[in-house]
């Protein structure tokens, strides 16, 4: 009886072993730019890695989160059983198939040298956020997918905006010496129902507000503008034409809306008046005091971030977003022709 018992102990003991090296093979490797060079879609296979992202709250609530996944466990299937003329070959037991994303939140709440400190609701944050993953599959012996999630939800990027408002300026807090930690870990299941997670990766976020913004958006009109466009004298008019005309030539760039990246208000993705025009974009132009106009969300949000941020308070001028391509050049109008007979009495 007690050698059954121990033989038994020790079936259990190595099955449990195996489970655990089962559960701990689908590996979580790394996290993956979303780049213009792959299209902007998401792929797995690159030897490219991002441990920190920015994420810019004064354009977008959402931050889409990339990683890749690698499948480890062995394959289930089997050519030795039957003839060698009609192998029998089992399903695959060991697909992976990705369920959900789980993402943990860290940072620290003690006071930087400067006495800045992170305020951030507790409630919004010390709670695991899951998101799930639909139509995600990693094959075993080494097959490889990516993945792609929100990390935060709306709540917490208001949170992250009321925060970055409220930071006192001449005690900034250094977002890049204490960012926001993101700890993510993977679950799924095999083919056979087996239930697997991953280990847990950590990534750092850095917000900030407004300083993902392309030199060149705007141009800049002095407090007396450019002219009188409405004059009934048409070299008045030309004259305020033109002085517009060179504001925008020299100082616009006239570049794609998101340049160096693919998504507005994420990493390294410089953005203008015409990234996006979304609900959340409006919410944050007319929480600067902007009119929204229907389809210029963005532009709202540029010129309030140059207007209330990026010009002294003393200066009565005002940064006019880019039009969307260099207009043509205003014609000077002809001099008037005295004399050109159009008076002559008929019959003369």
């Amino acid at each position: 009886m007690k050698r059954i018992f121990i033989v038994t102990l020790m079936i259990v003991s190595m099955m449990m072993v195996a489970c655990v090296e089962r559960r701990n093979r689908v590996i979580l490797e790394k996290f993956i730019p979303i780049t213009e060079e792959d299209q902007c879609v998401v792929k797995a296979g690159g030897d490219r890695y991002v441990t920190t992202g920015n994420f810019d709250v004064a354009l977008t609530d959402r931050y889409q989160l990339a990683f890749q996944m690698t499948n480890y466990i062995s394959s289930s299937k089997s050519g030795s059983a039957g003839s060698s003329a009609a192998p029998i070959e089992g399903g695959e037991a060991n697909n992976f198939y990705v369920k959900w994303a789980e993402m943990k939140y860290e940072w620290d709440p003690r006071p930087q040298p400067n006495g800045a400190q992170i305020k951030l609701t507790q409630d919004l944050w010390n709670k695991a956020k899951r998101t799930e993953i639909h139509g995600v599959v990693i094959s075993p012996e080494g097959g490889q997918a990516a993945a792609v999630v929100d990390i935060f939800t709306e709540a917490q990027a208001r949170d992250l905006l009321k925060t970055l408002k409220a930071d006192d300026k001449t005690k900034p807090f250094d977002w890049i010496a204490s960012p926001i930690l993101v700890k993510i870990k993977v679950f799924g299941e095999l083919s056979n129902g087996e239930d697997v997670e991953t280990n847990t990766l950590t990534f750092n976020v850095v917000p900030n507000y407004g300083e993902s913004l392309q030199q060149g958006s705007v141009y800049y009109m002095p407090s007396e503008g450019f002219g009188n466009f409405d004059s009934d004298d048409k070299n008045e008019v030309y004259e305020a034409q033109m002085s517009q005309y060179t504001a925008i030539k020299n100082e616009c760039a006239f570049q794609s809306s998101v340049l160096n990246g693919c998504l507005a208000g994420q990493d390294d993705a410089l953005s203008n008046c015409y990234a996006g025009d979304t609900a959340w974009q409006r919410e944050i132009a007319e929480g600067e005091g902007m009119t929204y106009i229907p389809g210029y969300a963005a532009a709202s949000v540029v010129e309030a971030i140059y207007n209330n941020y990026k010009k002294a308070s003393s200066d009565g001028g005002y940064y006019v977003c880019c039009p969307a391509s260099m207009p043509e050049e205003p014609e000077k109008p002809e001099e008037e022709q005295e004399g050109d007979g159009s008076n002559t009495a008929a019959g003369e």
